[in-house]
């Protein structure tokens, strides 16, 4: 498979336990790893030494007196490695059976898919309650329908060609600690041409934000870090299309420009009906069901209601969008018509 599979770690013996064993129980042969060990203070240091003597497959160990944050561990394995494949693993995940492989031939199907993710909780596909992950994996593998275009990988699991970390380099240390800097590099492959995409036939369980919870000023941290992401990048808006149009022209547009939209990192919503056009399908897409009867009444709630208010809301219907005019000082949108 040539790939290098990096491992950054802080503390937390039993996580990086439960993760590097579900790596070696799951994972293909072709595969390396670099754990980088960030100054970990508990047993983790003694465990990592001594698997690193026992080893069975290629085992690089970077030890960090202090505690450098993620983003430095994660660029001097990227350093370190020489494979035609990096993968980005917290240590805090669980990986299920054939999860590398499947990603993989995911990042071979297209020369321009750059980064892959696997499905995961992380993303929305949750085991039920007591469900066995591995169990919930195989469902997935089943159900697999093809790589999901996404507006941005996410660091937890983080498949990388070579060939994009030679065009646009490596990690923005201006991130500090950590936060954004997956979504920033993302944001630099598209821009260079590459896609990311979900891999729907792999599966990695994501017990999310357990390392940053424990670091001091994490919050602090985090602001910081989006203030410079959409200082560079723009703040994404919230925008709605209500499906309220039979002219074929004005759909195809309307699909053309919710998925530029959704590339550059929006989040787009569709109302419609089932018996309205399918939008493109992207992680940044989702589609609200709406019945036929009394369609622009259900809409017009569901806007209202809404917690996190749309931006802009895009109507077909002149009556509907004057309607919603009248009623910006509830919803606070900006009407638009396609």
């Amino acid at each position: 498979m040539d790939c290098d599979i990096i491992v950054p770690v802080w503390n937390q013996l039993a996580f990086t336990k439960d993760c590097l064993e579900s790596v070696f129980l799951n994972t293909d042969p072709g595969y390396g790893i670099i754990v980088v060990d960030n100054g970990s203070l508990d047993d983790t240091r003694l465990y990592l030494e001594d698997l690193k003597r026992s080893s069975k497959v290629p085992f690089v160990l970077i030890r960090n007196n202090d505690n450098l944050g993620f983003i430095k561990a994660v660029n001097q394995a990227i350093a370190a490695s020489k494979a035609g494949f990096v993968c980005l693993l917290n240590n805090d995940t669980i990986v299920t059976k054939g999860w590398l492989r499947s990603m993989i031939e995911t990042a071979k199907a297209g020369a321009d898919i750059g980064i892959v993710n696997p499905s995961s909780n992380n993303l929305g596909q949750k085991p039920a309650a007591g469900e066995p992950i591995e169990l919930y994996a195989e469902k997935i593998r089943n159900l697999a329908r093809g790589p999901v275009e996404m507006a941005h990988a996410v660091g937890f699991c983080m498949l990388i060609k070579r060939q994009v970390i030679g065009r646009i380099g490596a990690f923005d240390e201006i991130y500090g600690m950590g936060n954004f800097e997956d979504t920033d590099f993302s944001k630099r492959a598209i821009k260079a041409g590459y896609r990311c995409v979900m891999d729907t036939g792999s599966y990695v369980y994501h017990r999310e934000n357990s390392s940053f919870r424990r670091l001091k000023g994490s919050d602090d941290g985090f602001k910081r870090n989006r203030e410079i992401y959409e200082f560079r990048w723009g703040k994404p808006k919230r925008i709605a299309y209500v499906l309220d149009s039979d002219d074929p022209n004005s759909v195809k547009k309307v699909g053309a420009d919710s998925l530029k939209l959704a590339r550059d990192g929006n989040w787009v919503s569709f109302f419609s009906t089932a018996t309205s056009p399918k939008p493109p399908v992207h992680s940044n897409i989702a589609v609200v069901a709406i019945p036929e009867k009394n369609f622009h009444l259900n809409v017009l709630f569901r806007i209202l209601k809404k917690k996190k208010k749309f931006n802009e809301v895009l109507v077909a219907s002149e009556k509907f969008g004057r309607l919603l005019e009248g009623l910006g000082f509830i919803h606070g949108a900006k009407i638009k018509y396609y």
